[in-house]
């Protein structure tokens, strides 16, 4: 193994735990330790919605606070499917569940589970942009699940 490969294995595991602290973090709804995590000129890009980026950590938040708020506090939980990282991006395949509170949810919320998968560059150990592409459909199918008692499958 030479010096370089050696140093590509650092910061790949090194970003893997950059991937995991933005995870928890968001989780958590901890918006600062979560903004800590990324460059001042980052962009992020939701892939259903990718005519629409966000740029700046000022941007991000704002667009967080909104997001966040569609779920009830203390109820999102992450399992890690799959994680690949090399020394310039990291990329993490989640499964999400959470009790939304946002649009069209009944009140009390409803339960729901979707799929993310996230794509990061990291420029001087921090998220420069993200990628976020996940099943948009999900929260209108848990609604509908909850309307009909019907299962309905969200991938």
């Amino acid at each position: 193994m030479t010096m370089q490969d050696s140093d590509e294995i650092q910061l790949s595991r090194k970003n893997e735990d950059l991937l995991r602290k933005q995870v928890d973090a968001w989780a958590r709804n901890d918006l600062d330790a979560l903004l800590s995590l990324y460059n001042d000129d980052m962009e992020y890009i939701d892939i259903p919605f990718s005519d629409f980026p966000v740029r700046g950590k000022k941007a991000f938040r704002e667009y967080l606070e909104d997001y966040n708020s569609q779920f009830v506090s203390g109820t999102v939980r992450v399992d890690y499917v799959n994680i690949i990282a090399s020394s310039t991006s990291v990329v993490g395949e989640l499964r999400a569940e959470a009790r939304y509170v946002g649009e069209g949810a009944p009140d009390g919320g409803v339960e729901i589970s979707w799929s993310v998968v996230l794509i990061d560059t990291i420029v001087d150990g921090k998220v420069s942009t993200e990628h976020a592409h996940f099943d948009s459909l999900a929260f209108a199918k848990a609604i509908e699940q909850n309307k009909t008692g019907t299962p309905v499958e969200t991938g």
